[in-house]
């Protein structure tokens, strides 16, 4: 065999793989989907998941009114915040971006607990996701703006200042929370995410908000692939770049803030999930993010079954499974980030 049919071989090969890719990824995620449904306190086998659908009991309650609403809320979150992040690192042209980083979610999370509080003390008659909504704006750009340094943001200064200032809020949740121990019982899990006593009603809002989202960086993903160059590079191509950063900024922050509002802080996904994603299939948006969504409606629905097996009956936050899981990614990202 020559070597030009050696390479022709190899090349072949090579796209029989990316072919092949988005059918491996689609059935990793639902055979995953199957599998979160068929764990937990009772297991179920996926024929009698299929025969509940046409009964009636404690098994089909079980199955669709208490483990269902949480993996289907599982999957979206883990595709919003997937999605987030890699928005939000390609507008800002840093890898290490990401809503749990730069202070999005704390600030999310204490604005949802205020609200909930205003509302159960009868202060005032707020809107949640609101509340959540200007809180995690104003925690976002109180990190920007510390860690702005001219027209740049060194990746320490983001860090640094991200872990600042979700102290900072994270610090008033907790004050929060002490002082309406009584009207906020059980507050205390949001502050490392917990999916546990999901309903369908608590789905629509974060679901509308995702879709959004999705539909926004699919249409405007050669922009946001110019932005990935630079500000400069991209203003170059013709892109509007400060329409484009802050539609995506304030999108993006809704968002996490829907989610947030309901689920709690969950760290590290928004990290991980679009470094993964541009490993399997290049920095090219429109290809990238059905990628994202895909591996972040799969790995996070995983790490909460995972949280809630691992010590049964006990149930951990499934914050903490995916911190184990992002914060060495992280160390890895900032020693190449360093290194080059």
């Amino acid at each position: 065999m020559t070597l030009g049919q050696n390479a022709h071989g190899a090349g072949g090969l090579k796209r029989t793989g990316r072919r092949l890719l988005p059918v491996f990824l689609v059935f990793t995620f639902f055979l995953a989907f199957l599998v979160n449904l068929s764990l937990g306190s009772v297991n179920f086998t996926p024929v009698k998941i299929l025969r509940s659908l046409t009964e009636d009991g404690s098994d089909s309650y079980l199955i669709w009114s208490i483990r269902f609403p949480r993996v289907v809320m599982a999957t979206l979150t883990g595709m919003a915040l997937g999605l987030v992040g890699n928005v939000f690192q390609s507008i800002m042209k840093n890898p290490l971006v990401d809503p749990y980083l730069i202070g999005t979610s704390a600030g999310a999370l204490f604005g949802a607990l205020l609200g909930i509080y205003f509302i159960v003390n009868s202060i005032a008659f707020v809107s949640i996701p609101l509340m959540s909504f200007i809180f995690s704006i104003v925690a976002s750009m109180i990190t920007i703006l510390i860690a702005r340094k001219g027209t740049i943001i060194p990746v320490v200064h983001l860090v640094l200042s991200g872990v600042l200032v979700s102290t900072l809020f994270s610090a008033g949740s907790m004050l929060l929370l002490n002082i309406a121990n009584r009207t906020l019982v059980g507050g205390h899990i949001w502050l490392y995410g917990t999916f546990s006593g999901m309903t369908m009603r608590d789905i629509p809002l974060p679901l509308v908000s995702f879709i959004a989202l999705f539909i926004s960086t699919l249409v405007l993903s050669r922009q946001l692939d110019a932005m990935s160059l630079g500000e400069r590079e991209a203003k170059g191509l013709g892109v509007n770049t400060e329409f484009v950063k802050w539609y995506f900024y304030l999108l993006g922050s809704f968002t996490t803030a829907t989610f947030v509002s309901k689920t709690g802080i969950i760290g590290f996904v928004g990290l991980v999930v679009p470094h993964m994603a541009r490993m399997i299939v290049g920095p090219k948006h429109f290809r990238n993010v059905w990628t994202t969504i895909l591996i972040g409606g799969t790995l996070l629905p995983v790490c909460d079954t995972v949280a809630r097996t691992i010590l049964n009956p006990v149930e951990i936050p499934v914050g903490i499974i995916t911190a184990f899981i992002g914060a060495p990614f992280m160390f890895v990202l900032l020693k190449l980030k360093n290194g080059s």
